[in-house]
């Protein structure tokens, strides 16, 4: 099995490893957008939340603890 005519990395100026790096990246890379896409999303609806809480506990604050919200 010396003279094996089967050597993947002679085909192309690459190789068959950079085409399969190239497509794999291809595939890999809108599939990170659309992940960086959704943490963005959730982080704005988390950072809604954390504002209406604020709303909430200050507007309980004022009502409730003698007019004066803790924070200032």
């Amino acid at each position: 099995m010396a003279n094996s005519t089967r050597n993947p990395t002679l085909k192309g100026p690459r190789g068959k490893l950079g085409t399969i790096g190239a497509r794999s990246s291809s595939l890999v890379n809108p599939w990170l957008e659309l992940q960086r896409l959704q943490w963005e999303a959730l982080h704005s609806w988390q950072q809604s939340l954390a504002t209406l809480n604020k709303d909430v506990w200050e507007q309980w604050t004022v009502r409730y603890a003698g007019g004066i919200p803790i924070d200032g």
